[in-house]
């Protein structure tokens, strides 16, 4: 009987420690992951429009620009020879076709790690 009521103990601090501590945990590292994955996307995107653009030697383009609460304004780059990625914590660098191919391999290095 004793042995019972301290098996139940024990597994119940062992469900509260996995719903309180664990579980939570676990929400907050998928939602990591899942910052990471959308980062690594963004910049395979990138990488992919540039290599467009130097094959297809574009050097201008119109484009719809999403605004904000899907509002949307046609856009025109007279000059795509130059572009400005986001590096983080709200900075913009501007880039060279060749410097932001650099870049992005270097952040998509650090972000498989």
């Amino acid at each position: 009987m004793e042995e019972d009521y301290l098996r139940k103990e024990k597994v119940q601090r062992y469900e509260e420690f996995v719903d309180k501590r664990l579980k939570p945990d676990l929400v907050k590292a998928i939602n990591e992951r899942d910052k990471v994955f959308h980062q690594q996307k963004m910049f395979l995107d990138l990488k992919k429009n540039i290599e467009n653009l130097e094959k297809n030697g574009i050097t201008s383009l119109r484009s719809m620009v999403n605004l904000g609460s899907e509002v949307y304004m046609q856009a025109e780059v007279p000059d795509t020879r130059h572009i400005f990625v986001d590096i983080g914590l709200g900075f913009h660098v501007e880039f060279t076709w060749s410097e932001a191919m650099q870049f992005i391999s270097v952040k998509e290095a650090r972000l498989a790690r």
